[in-house]
């Protein structure tokens, strides 16, 4: 757990004159996280519950979690939020979702149907995968599709487009991998096709778990890490895709966004000056909270 900090003596508290975050009204004791937004909507994660509010768990009685699409007031506020409408009612873990620019395509983790080895665990279990999905007007979510590169004796998940849509970020421990879990991409041709896995660099990936990619919209790379130097149990990072320089190395950013309790799952609205994080953070209001700031141009991101 974290220390008390003196900006946190408030549920909004700012670290600078100008920047300011603010725990989010709709958190409660479960967990929140992987905000995106598509036009007006917003979609999020959460725990899938019961009539009686209990989450509901898989056999291996891990907690499931589902995707729900919401509405966002002129202060970061999300309200009416609803689970998805697709076609496929069964329930099944579907989380981090990463969206086409028409909002016509969704791609989320989800776990394979078919069982793999688990080199981690060392045995047979099923490994997290990318799907994608299509939106039909009228029907909803449909059309789902597990991704081809998705070997089911490894773990696949937490997609990212890039502004242009024509890459796929994600996590992967395929062979190769340094740490737990290194980031990867492939090409991207209409959505419906995909180039080869290719694993981001040294500069990016470390040899511990880097996790939650995201890409906003002048083409930085933002992720999640347990790297050694941090701040705190997990950290969230920064790399320019678009520089030249080859002794880049990626850039933790600073507080309040990071904080000594572990931190994750980065959004940058494309002002790139509001969005949304994850945080695990003393006087939250669950495990997992989702976190509304501003004034992000103001911070200093040089190390």
């Amino acid at each position: 757990m974290k220390l008390v900090l003196p900006f946190l003596l408030l549920s909004a508290f700012s670290f600078c004159q100008e920047f300011e975050i603010r725990n989010l009204k709709i958190n409660d004791k479960y967990d929140h996280f992987a905000v995106r937004k598509v036009g007006d909507i917003v979609f999020f994660s959460t725990n899938l519950l019961t009539r009686r509010g209990n989450p509901i768990r898989d056999r291996f009685q891990q907690e499931l979690y589902g995707v729900y699409e919401a509405k966002v007031d002129e202060h970061g506020e999300i309200y009416d939020a609803k689970l998805i409408n697709r076609t496929d009612t069964s329930k099944f873990n579907m989380s981090v979702t990463a969206f086409s620019n028409d909002g016509k395509y969704m791609y989320y983790t989800s776990n394979n149907t078919v069982k793999g080895y688990n080199n981690l665990a060392d045995y047979d279990t099923f490994n997290l995968v990318i799907q994608r999905a299509e939106y039909v007007e009228g029907r909803g979510w449909t059309n789902f599709t597990t991704l081809p590169f998705c070997d089911p004796d490894f773990n696949f998940a937490h997609p990212a487009l890039s502004p242009d849509g024509s890459t796929l970020y994600f996590i992967a421990d395929v062979e190769g991998t340094k740490g737990k879990s290194d980031l990867y991409k492939v090409s991207v041709t209409d959505h419906r096709s995909y180039g080869e896995l290719e694993r981001l660099n040294d500069s990016i990936n470390s040899p511990r778990t880097e996790t939650y990619p995201f890409v906003s919209i002048d083409n930085k790379l933002y992720f999640a890490s347990d790297r050694r130097g941090g701040k705190g149990g997990i950290d969230i990072y920064v790399y320019d895709l678009e520089s030249d320089d080859k002794d880049q190395v990626a850039i933790s950013l600073p507080e309040p966004i990071n904080n000594i309790g572990d931190d994750f799952s980065f959004y940058l609205n494309d002002d790139l000056d509001s969005g949304y994080v994850s945080s695990r953070r003393l006087r939250g209001n669950g495990r997992d909270d989702l976190y509304y700031f501003t004034g992000f141009k103001s911070l200093d991101l040089t190390d």
